[in-house]
């Protein structure tokens, strides 16, 4: 009732739905409510580079990487259809945070050598926010790169760092010189402070004072910028999947609910007036869904600049406020159970709420989608 395999022909493709479906068998013995609940502020990180783990060995960290750098060489849109069952299976996997994100970046800027090594020696996260959520901007870093004997001095501190955790290598946004670069650096040369969300996962606040050598340069110059605002896209575009398969799995267990709970000898699933209000959120959904198989289908290959900012941005904003409504309902009509710890239910909000907000909430990106106007979606 919720698969976007009506909405989005990118999700018929062969191998797509092949990666699709061993992701659902994956998810099913090794993921879930039961572990998400188990994991929950866990003081290490053994947890999350566990998941980690399982998503490489299924290839789905390798999914969208190009075939010559041992990946699967999926569409880009494909990044979206596999966070959607990861989100409908509340699975703990950090997919955006530790896979889409510094792929994205690393297949923008042609850094082969890292990106074979992903899924395989490296878990890899990318260290760039330093304030409220924004896109990132030339003269606003305060991270430092300076020259320092032979080699390359980084001071600085970035926040809201996601993935931190589990990484084993970060990839770092800094000033060099008034110009804009990207280095990548070991996560032990960092120290780490990690603050628990309202799920459970973290973020982490990461001070830099670390040399490294000039061949840790990712890229430096016009093009990092761009490069990155490219991957914050695709990474909405993900977290937007997930939404969809949060919210999909909450109206489930929502109408579930309203046809096996009895009231007055009725199921309340037979009172008129919780019916309108499920039809309301199941056009929610339905909305959410076809809206993204299209920002999907559209962005199966190559796309301008534009035209991925005002599908990522339409997407993203939909699918939060339609997910923030339906945890909201879902929880209202089930009562005081929805609130329980033992009952999935409120695991599913929790996540919705930090997702929602991550990279930029449903205000930020109705604006920035107003104001690239038609021109983005036209491009």
């Amino acid at each position: 009732m919720y698969s976007l395999t009506e909405a989005s022909a990118t999700a018929r493709e062969p191998e797509i739905a092949a990666m699709i479906a061993a992701a659902d068998r994956y998810l099913l013995s090794a993921s879930g409510p039961a572990r998400f609940r188990q994991a929950r502020n866990s003081p290490d990180a053994a947890v999350d580079v566990a998941a980690y783990r399982g998503l490489a060995g299924l290839g789905l960290a390798q999914a969208v990487v190009p075939e010559a750098q041992g990946g699967s060489g999926l569409a880009p849109g494909s990044i979206a259809l596999i966070a959607e069952r990861l989100g409908h299976a509340l699975a703990r996997e950090p997919y955006v945070e530790n896979v889409v994100l510094p792929v994205a970046l690393l297949m923008e800027l042609g850094a082969t050598a890292l990106l074979e090594a992903v899924g395989r020696d490296e878990i890899l996260c990318l260290a760039w926010q330093e304030g409220p959520f924004d896109l990132p901007q030339a003269g606003s870093i305060r991270t430092q790169l300076v020259r320092e004997g032979a080699g390359l001095r980084l001071r600085g501190t970035k926040r809201f760092v996601m993935g931190a955790r589990a990484s084993t290598r970060m990839i770092v946004l800094a000033d060099a010189g008034g110009v804009p670069a990207l280095v990548h650096v070991p996560a032990a040369a960092a120290t780490r402070q990690d603050k628990s969300l309202a799920d459970g996962t973290c973020w982490s606040d990461v001070t830099f004072d670390a040399t490294i050598a000039p061949a840790d340069i990712v890229a430096q110059g016009a093009a990092c910028l761009p490069a990155l605002t490219r991957a914050l896209d695709l990474a909405n575009l993900a977290i937007a999947g997930q939404l969809h398969g949060l919210q999909s799995r909450i109206l489930e267990l929502t109408l579930e609910y309203l046809n096996t709970r009895v009231q007055f000898d009725k199921p309340l699933g037979a009172f008129q007036a919780l019916q309108h209000r499920a039809v309301e959120l199941y056009n929610h959904a339905q909305i959410t869904r076809f809206l993204l198989g299209e920002a999907i289908d559209a962005t199966i290959t190559g796309v301008p600049a534009a035209t991925l900012a005002a599908y990522a941005s339409r997407a993203k904003a939909r699918a939060s406020d339609a997910a923030l409504r339906i945890a909201k309902e879902g929880i209202q009509m089930h009562g005081g159970i929805g609130f329980s710890d033992e009952y999935d239910l409120g695991l599913y909000v929790k996540r919705i709420l930090v997702l929602s907000a991550w990279l930029g909430g449903a205000g930020w990106h109705r604006r920035r989608y107003a104001s690239l106007g038609t021109a983005g979606i036209e491009a």
